[in-house]
């Protein structure tokens, strides 16, 4: 079936073919362009294109300046449905964490905890003694100087009671943070 077509003819229907599909192209899309060239549109709407300046991006410098005094002159400021508030970060927190339970999970309480169990781990990879401990102990007791009248040294003394792999009397606790 090929064998019956030539080069030429080939040549020919793909130039017809190329030179309708740009035709189309330019027609649709560049029609206004073209009609300007040839000077068959009117010279009212001619005109009218000339006049209209395109609508500023967003990007453009005084665009949302533009739009904030446009919408609050028309519409005036928005308000918040009933019930929604608007808060800072600081304003906000879960459950329990008012006044002083929020400095207690803040604040000298986790990171002594945090501290000990450093202590307690440090202890269990060297295969620490009683008496490992009570240095170390001493060591971090020079970073938490406040730590001997706090009001939850107790909590603190059950903790490192529960976490020591080894025996410590209550004498023994009482006299760590002194």
């Amino acid at each position: 079936m090929l064998q019956n077509f030539t080069w030429q003819h080939f040549l020919v229907a793909a130039s017809v073919l190329t030179l309708v599909w740009y035709l189309a192209v330019i027609l649709l899309f560049y029609r206004r362009k073209v009609l300007n060239l040839l000077g068959r549109q009117s010279e009212a709407t001619s005109d009218n294109l000339k006049d209209t300046a395109p609508l500023p991006h967003r990007w453009e410098k005084g665009v949302d300046i533009l739009a904030d005094q446009d919408e609050s002159e028309v519409m005036g400021k928005a308000k918040l449905p009933e019930g929604m508030f608007l808060l800072s970060s600081a304003d906000f927190g879960f459950a329990g964490t008012k006044g002083k339970d929020k400095e207690q999970q803040l604040g000298l309480v986790p990171d002594i905890l945090q501290d000990i169990r450093l202590v307690f781990k440090t202890l269990a990879e060297k295969d620490g003694k009683k008496k490992d401990f009570f240095i170390m102990f001493d060591q971090m007791k020079g970073v938490y100087p406040k730590m001997a009248g706090h009001p939850n040294i107790t909590q603190i003394n059950e903790f490192i009671l529960d976490h020591a792999s080894f025996h410590l009397t209550l004498e023994e606790l009482e006299n760590l943070w002194d």
